[in-house]
């Protein structure tokens, strides 16, 4: 094996190893996928990890300004800068080019996420929803656009409603390392009862998820693979709801089992 071979090997394995323990879920989905599909979705996986986790580990707001700003500018004008020496970012680059996403929706997706770093960013009326459209259905429409679903309404109206789901799961599970950071998206109100002031985001969450369902049978069945984490709000939302109180405090966790249970089982049926 020449040396090149050997760090492009290294490099794929970097890139399986951020998916797998930054972005689990859509890890997990990505191997359940059609062949062709899943080299790119493990890397953008692994992209969702890595600016995922800004927010919820950074101590100051500054500096994960900063590491946001470093993933624009490594992926952005991708076909002409030179690589990063980021395994996940040269990766994240070439699923680019080779599935043609659309870089302003990729740089939309890294901005999306500085809205963790302020707090009370989340209060205001709309919000939250707008939050879950900008990170998770930027991230299932890149998705479809891998499994090479092209523009579709009903697939749009599908992924749409498949976001406002597990993007209000995800913000919830996210809560306990941005409080304990001092940013709670949620406003200074909402500490002072948690379980009162998640019940809405929770109670939406089931709304759309019911919605993605009753849109699914309309979308194209190739966007499945794209949509497979949606299988998984559920058990999060059951989860959630047993933490009550301690839902800022303590994140909601679900088996490795259920959860390669449950992708398994949608990806066999074909259903969510």
């Amino acid at each position: 094996m020449g040396r090149r071979d050997a760090g492009l090997r290294e490099g794929d394995a970097a890139v399986r190893e951020a998916a797998r323990n930054l972005e689990f879920d859509r890890y997990l989905a990505a191997l359940l996928s059609p062949r062709p599909a899943r080299q790119g979705l493990i890397a953008l996986a692994a992209f969702l990890g890595e600016i995922g986790r800004i927010p919820a580990t950074v101590s100051e707001p500054a500096m994960g300004e900063i590491r946001l700003q470093w993933w624009c500018e490594a992926l952005a004008g991708s076909l002409t800068v030179a690589a990063t020496g980021s395994p996940v970012a040269d990766a994240m680059r070439q699923t680019m080019q080779r599935y043609a996403l659309p870089e302003s929706s990729v740089l939309s997706l890294i901005d999306a996420y500085s809205r963790e770093l302020v707090s009370g960013a989340l209060a205001a009326p709309g919000a939250v929803g707008a939050y879950a459209d900008a990170t998770q259905g930027a991230a299932f429409r890149l998705a479809a656009h891998i499994v090479g679903v092209g523009d579709d309404a009903a697939a749009e109206a599908y992924l749409a409603a498949a976001a406002q789901s597990y993007g209000r799961v995800q913000l919830l599970r996210a809560l306990p390392a941005l409080v304990t950071r001092g940013r709670n998206p949620f406003g200074e109100e909402a500490a002072t009862n948690w379980a009162a002031a998640v019940q809405p985001v929770l109670a939406e969450a089931k709304m759309w998820l019911t919605e993605a369902r009753r849109r699914a049978s309309a979308a194209p069945a190739t966007i499945r693979p794209a949509v497979l984490p949606l299988a998984l709000v559920e058990p999060y939302l059951a989860a959630l709801e047993r933490l009550g109180p301690n839902v800022a405090s303590q994140r909601a966790e679900i088996s490795p089992l259920t959860r390669v249970w449950r992708l398994y089982r949608a990806g066999t049926l074909l259903r969510v």
